[in-house]
């Protein structure tokens, strides 16, 4: 019998998505035009994106292994937090070299914490049965503050200063706190946040080799790279793009194209979050994906901004169909 959540847990649940969403955009797509504007070349840059990408990968299945045996999962989502707020402190004030890649290695370690950990929060406080809504929910939250943070982050750059973002981003650890101190944690199921059935004994849990004889699993993986090979480093490159034309107006520019993902993503994320319980998640996420093929066609002429976001909307989809079952 699962015990009816409280609201205050739920709206902590949303805000703590919503904020997190704020801490996260300034250390992604914003990072290549503020390298660029202190004379990074595409080299240094992409070496900088590829240092925080491959530390997130080789932090990505211990962090779901530390996620599943650790109690005190709001802790280490506040953990991953503080640690965000210290990477962007040093982008912020040490633009150098080496600041610059310790920075992205504690940024793409701290946020493979995120999503499991918000997955095993959802699951332990409403269960199985509402976990695909919830999910979908999450995601809507997340995109919105995903807008929020694009369009306040966009007017910093282009107002203030580009370095001015990163301070932006180290302020808004204060809100996610008291969003996440707001979840109650003894409404956190500990089992059922681990993926057990009410009512089944299911063994021991399985080992991390398991991972490797389970074929399903093993190519969704395969799948899950291709999509990202596709679409990840679209927006970096739009970004170092945007940087050489643009000028001052480049995080404007960059903040559009975040905007218009984002909103699509809010819109469409709940109803795959429905839809996949009934569907399968195999549906949900093949056609979109499919769309990542056909995106940078329209950015092949920078001189047109509104192709930069027809763009994005193209691949808003597939995102957040892949948002949704990474956390499935």
């Amino acid at each position: 019998m699962i015990n009816r959540p409280s609201v205050r847990s739920l709206r902590g649940l949303d805000w703590l998505n919503f904020f997190l969403a704020d801490v996260q955009s300034g250390v992604g797509p914003f990072l290549a035009i503020y390298l660029a504007g202190y004379g990074w070349n595409e080299e240094r840059v992409g070496i900088a994106l590829t240092v925080g990408g491959i530390a997130g990968i080789l932090a990505q299945t211990p962090a779901g292994a530390l996620v599943d045996r650790v109690h005190a999962k709001r802790a280490l989502i506040g953990a991953g937090v503080a640690a965000l707020a210290v990477g962007a402190l040093l982008i912020a004030l040490a633009p150098a070299f080496w600041s610059v890649m310790s920075a992205q290695v504690v940024i793409g370690g701290a946020s493979s914490i995120f999503i499991p950990a918000i997955c095993a929060v959802s699951l332990g406080i409403v269960g199985h049965r509402l976990f695909d809504a919830r999910q979908g929910r999450n995601q809507s939250f997340n995109s919105a503050g995903n807008v929020v943070a694009a369009v306040s982050m966009g007017l910093l750059g282009y107002l203030v200063s580009n370095r001015s973002i990163f301070f932006f981003v180290a302020l808004c650890t204060l809100p996610t706190m008291v969003a996440l101190a707001s979840i109650r944690p003894d409404e956190i199921d500990y089992d059922r946040a681990r993926g057990a059935q009410p009512g089944r004994n299911d063994g021991p849990p399985a080992g991390v080799f398991a991972l490797l004889k389970d074929r399903p699993l093993l190519i969704f993986l395969i799948c899950a790279v291709m999509f990202h090979f596709a679409n990840a480093a679209m927006l970096p490159l739009l970004g170092e793009m945007l940087a050489r034309g643009q000028g001052r107006s480049s995080m404007l520019f960059m903040s559009a194209c975040v905007v218009t993902t984002q909103m699509t993503v809010t819109v469409i994320a709940s109803w795959s979050g429905r839809k996949a319980g009934s569907w399968g998640a195999s549906r949900c996420c093949s056609l979109p994906s499919g769309c990542c093929r056909f995106a940078p066609c329209f950015i092949r002429s920078p001189a047109i901004p509104s192709r930069w976001s027809l763009s994005r909307c193209w691949t808003a989809w597939a995102q957040a169909s892949s948002a949704w079952s990474r956390c499935s």
